[in-house]
């Protein structure tokens, strides 16, 4: 069965109201000559007579004396009465609600910026879309099984029906506009393949991906993954770190630490931290890091630059309404 996208489900469309349509206007075409050649009328008024006819209005004043008069107004009829079932059982037959559905859904896609998209709606991709959530993002998750699109939308998790690995979904998706790419799919070498697919298609956006082992791990970086999460050894530091860092711990988990990008055309860039502290920015920033490398040395003079990415510590609901407000 072919999987519905919005290329094909709007030619299906198109093809559906085609199929109902133009064999109407044939027939009523072809029995309007029937009716200007019978009456020796003008074809506008054996048009008129042909759709009077045909939809069993009326006779259209129309003399029926003759056998070959009487036999085609009964053909019109009737012809008139089956290409109508005809058109409405195709359109009737047509998966509208379905057709309906993806075009809401592309509108939606269209109208996201900077948003993550995730290929794979397992566990770890749904986690990931979960916290990417809490954090503030917009997030869309690629998965093809049925009953994890039903786990997701249940999670509320907006998502797309489809292969990762089709360039096709990927555009859809808003690959060019977004942010972010998680490699979240069960098995490496597809995830290899959608981390391709997305640094070709997106030069500058952020791509972590998840792999096995050590060997993949390094293709995926090699692929274009600026991070790659071995599960097994994520879990070993996780733990670690829990026992060795437990406040560090305690303030990732009430959203007490957030990451954001100062960007174009917001209150921080080109200011002072100490600039962003008289104007009344909550929260601490307790590193930034530019072009890759953490500025030393910070102090209230330090001035931020568009790019600039911040780590802020301080109370949870005041950094979930500062950060958009200053950050961009």
């Amino acid at each position: 069965m072919r999987r519905a996208t919005r290329a094909n489900t709007a030619r299906d469309a198109r093809g559906a109201l085609v199929r109902a349509i133009l064999p109407a206007i044939i027939l009523v075409t072809g029995l309007s000559i029937g009716f200007a050649l019978i009456y020796h009328t003008a074809f506008p008024t054996a048009l008129y007579a042909a759709l009077v006819t045909m939809t069993t209005l009326g006779d259209a004043h129309l003399a029926v004396t003759t056998p070959l008069e009487q036999a085609w107004v009964a053909f019109s009829a009737v012809a008139g009465v089956a290409g109508g079932i005809a058109a409405v059982t195709t359109l009737a037959t047509f998966d509208w609600t379905g057709y309906l559905q993806i075009s809401r859904t592309d509108r939606r896609l269209s109208r996201m910026q900077d948003h993550i998209i995730i290929a794979g709606g397992g566990r770890v991709g749904r986690r990931a879309a979960l916290e990417a959530q809490a954090a503030g993002s917009s997030v869309v998750v690629l998965e093809l099984d049925e009953r994890r699109i039903a786990e997701l939308e249940e999670a509320g998790i907006p998502n797309l029906r489809g292969d990762a690995r089709e360039p096709d979904l990927l555009e859809r998706a808003g690959l060019q506009r977004a942010k972010g790419f998680i490699a979240a799919l069960p098995d490496d070498a597809a995830n290899l393949y959608a981390v391709m697919l997305a640094r070709e298609a997106n030069a500058e956006i952020s791509i972590a991906a998840r792999a096995g082992d050590a060997r993949t791990a390094e293709m995926l970086h090699r692929a274009g993954a600026q991070r790659v999460v071995l599960p097994e050894v994520s879990a070993g530091h996780n733990l670690a770190h829990f026992l060795t860092r437990p406040t560090f711990f305690a303030l990732l988990e009430d959203g007490s630490v957030r990451e954001a990008i100062v960007a174009d055309g917001g209150a921080a860039a080109g200011r002072s931290l100490r600039e962003l502290s008289e104007q009344g920015m909550r929260g601490i920033v307790a590193a930034v890091r530019r072009e890759g490398t953490f500025l030393r040395d910070l102090n209230g003079d330090t001035q931020l630059e568009v790019g600039d990415t911040l780590l802020l510590v301080g109370d949870a609901e005041a950094l979930q309404q500062d950060t958009p407000r200053y950050i961009g």
